[in-house]
């Protein structure tokens, strides 16, 4: 099939893994994207062929995990697709959220949406937490409850032994009640009890979404997996972004292990591996992998130096009064200093 030539060109441009990613037969596709290796270029590059080779701009939905990268991804697919000259009124490609698509899919389900609050003041108005220790762990514990779990405030409460801390999720649960009103974390697991409950509307969304692609895959809690796994069946034209080796959100539920395990939940996955870290120069890169080749729960891949990354290497530690006043944040870190 032949391609508009700014397509062809822009695929031209991909390195080989890249272009092997972008242009993988639509299905169940994992892209092991470590850090550096043009992964938002790969996505773009993904949509684009897409739409080039049929797909209508309104089936192809993107979520990111945060909305910078959401605006980040709406603004170069701005530029990547000016050759499709889309009708006014068309659908375009959905670029959302996790959230901002929760939300979406609940106003479209016809839900009377109550207003949404602010966890953390909810909690310090009803005088549940002493101090901002106690607060954390309170909004980890209530997040888990809903997302990870998946408990509601009348389970808590009809069990005889539940803590403190369920029972602080309790009345937090009672406190948005009488406000009438949701928090964050409601607008994905609303959004999911909505789709599971109304077929009509969860096949408005499965085609809305039929050709789905999911950046940052590693770092997406249990609820969110399962409303991007929902929206891609039974097709599972689903194309999830993602590198083990970077999954530090395990304090906002993320868990590696949902992404080590896709192939499970996704008969026929192709996994398709982008190669090249173009970031950081080979003795960076090297010490790099030795560190991250030491974890247990990982995938075996290779990574490998761009050409054109050059810089040096320090070793730094907390003892370095220089580097500490710069990077307070860093006890013991490698950086990786680029040639002027």
């Amino acid at each position: 099939m032949d391609l508009p030539q700014p397509v062809a060109e822009q695929l031209a441009r991909l390195a080989p893994d890249q272009r092997r990613a972008a242009t993988a037969p639509p299905g169940p596709v994992l892209c092991v994207a470590p850090a550096g290796s043009g992964k938002t270029t790969t996505l773009v590059a993904r949509i684009a062929w897409l739409i080039a080779t049929g797909v209508p701009p309104g089936t192809i939905a993107a979520i990111t995990f945060n909305r910078r990268a959401a605006e980040e991804l709406a603004a170069r697919l701005d530029g990547a697709l000016a050759w499709s000259d889309a009708p006014e009124g068309k659908p375009s490609v959905r670029v959302r959220t996790f959230h901002a698509l929760g939300l979406e899919i609940l106003r479209d389900g016809g839900a009377t949406l109550p207003r949404l609050v602010d966890r953390s003041a909810v909690v310090r108005g009803l005088g549940l937490a002493a101090d901002r220790a106690w607060l954390g762990r309170l909004d980890a514990a209530f997040s888990r409850l809903k997302l990870d779990l998946d408990v509601s405030a009348d389970e808590i409460e009809a069990d005889p032994e539940a803590g403190p801390v369920a029972r602080a999720f309790v009345a937090y649960e009672a406190a948005l009640a009488r406000a009438e009103a949701i928090d964050f974390d409601d607008l994905v697991r609303l959004a999911l009890r909505r789709l599971r409950g109304d077929e009509r509307l969860l096949a408005r969304w499965r085609a809305r979404c039929a050709h789905l692609l999911v950046d940052e895959t590693q770092d997406v809690d249990r609820s969110q997996l399962e409303l991007a796994l929902l929206l891609a069946s039974p097709a599972n034209r689903i194309f999830l972004v993602g590198d083990d080796d970077q999954s530090i959100y395990g304090w906002r539920l993320a868990d590696v292990r949902r992404v080590i395990g896709l192939a499970a939940r996704l008969p026929g996955l192709e996994r398709v591996d982008l190669e090249v870290n173009y970031r950081c120069p080979a003795p960076v890169l090297a010490r790099a992998v030795r560190l991250v080749e030491q974890n247990r729960e990982r995938f075996a891949k290779v990574i490998r130096p761009g050409p054109a990354a050059g810089g040096r290497l320090i070793l730094a530690d907390r003892k370095s009064t220089r580097l500490n006043s710069s990077h307070g944040y860093i006890s013991y870190a490698v950086f990786c200093l680029k040639k002027k």
